[in-house]
């Protein structure tokens, strides 16, 4: 259960970022103590009691939420996944996959 906290805490996190919250804010519309929140996303509390009001403040549903794959892989078994699926895109999805990594460099 600990790695799932420290996992799930890390996703909680990664979403508010996205969406240019800070945690006052999140907390605040997620109706959760931002102490609690803290404490969340560094994996040491679960929000068992808070996660549907999380995941509503943050504007996502529950799978979302658990969408934590990225977080879980390491930098080998995620370049071999996009080398491996890279063949099966079409000319348009190449040209925006290019697009999108030349736009990181």
């Amino acid at each position: 259960m600990k790695d799932i906290k420290k996992i799930l805490g890390k996703r909680i996190k990664e979403l508010r970022k996205y969406k240019g919250l800070s945690q006052e804010q999140l907390a605040e519309y997620a109706n959760v103590d931002q102490r609690n929140l803290s404490h969340i996303e560094c994996g040491d509390n679960f929000p068992s009691k808070s996660l549907l009001d999380i995941a509503k403040a943050l504007e996502i549903d529950l799978p979302t939420l658990f969408d934590f794959e990225h977080l879980t892989l390491n930098r080998e078994n995620m370049s071999n996944y996009i080398i491996s699926n890279i063949q099966q895109l079409n000319d348009k999805d190449i040209t925006t996959v290019y697009r999108l990594v030349k736009s990181l460099r």
